[in-house]
C-alpha cells in the first residue's frame, strides 16, 4: 500500500489584495470625513454663533494678538500636559509604574486645547470665507462663506510640507486664539 503525500496548495482561499479598492476606500474615507467635519463645523458655528463672532472680530481686528494667545495657550497647556505625563511614568529598576491619577490629568489637559481650537474653528474659517468672498467679490450667505472657508483651509492644510507645517498648525493656534478672544468678549462684553 502506498502512501499518498499531499502537498503544494492549501484548501484555504487566500484572498489577493486590491491596490485599487484600498485607495478608492481610502479616498471616499477621506470625502466622508471633510463632508462630516464640514458639517461639524456648521453646527458649532450655529449653536456657538456669539462666540464665533466674537472670534471673527478679534481675528479681523487683531490678527497677531489672536495667533499669540494660541501660541501662550498651547506653550501653558502643552508644558503642563508633559510635566504631568513624565509624573505619570515613574521609573524603578527593571518595571515601569504607571500612575493613574497623573495620566488622567495628562490626557484631560492635552485635550483643552485640541477641544478649544475645535471650538474655535468655526470663527477662523468663517473669516477665511469672508475673505475669499472679499476677493471673489461675490455676494455670499454666511452658511457659504462658512462652507467656503473650511473647505479652502482643510484641502490648504492638505498640501504637502506648507500645508502640513505652516498652514495646519497657524489655523489650529489661531482656532484656539480665537475661541479664547471670542469668549472672553463674550463672557466681558
Amino acid at each position: 500500500m502506498k502512501e499518498i503525500l499531499v502537498s503544494g496548495a492549501s484548501p484555504v482561499l487566500i484572498p489577493r489584495e486590491d491596490p485599487v479598492g484600498q485607495i478608492v476606500s481610502a479616498i471616499l474615507l477621506a470625502a466622508i470625513l471633510l463632508v462630516c467635519f464640514v458639517a461639524l463645523t456648521l453646527l458649532l458655528a450655529a449653536v456657538l454663533h456669539h462666540v464665533t463672532g466674537q472670534g471673527k472680530g478679534a481675528i479681523s481686528d487683531r490678527p497677531l494678538p489672536t495667533v499669540l494667545t494660541g501660541l501662550i495657550g498651547y506653550g501653558v497647556l502643552g508644558g503642563v500636559a508633559a510635566l504631568l505625563y513624565s509624573g505619570a511614568f515613574i521609573e524603578r529598576l527593571l518595571e515601569t509604574e504607571i500612575v493613574t491619577g497623573f495620566l488622567v490629568g495628562a490626557v484631560l489637559v492635552s485635550l483643552i486645547p485640541l477641544l478649544c481650537s475645535l471650538l474655535g474653528a468655526p470663527a477662523t474659517f468663517s473669516y477665511i470665507g469672508d475673505r475669499i468672498a472679499v476677493l471673489n467679490g461675490a455676494e455670499m450667505s454666511g452658511v457659504r462663506r462658512l462652507l467656503l472657508g473650511t473647505t479652502v483651509a482643510i484641502f490648504a492644510s492638505f498640501f504637502p510640507v506648507i500645508g502640513w507645517f505652516v498652514v495646519l498648525p497657524l489655523l489650529v493656534v489661531t482656532s484656539f486664539g480665537a475661541f479664547v478672544l471670542g469668549l472672553w468678549g463674550r463672557l466681558t462684553g
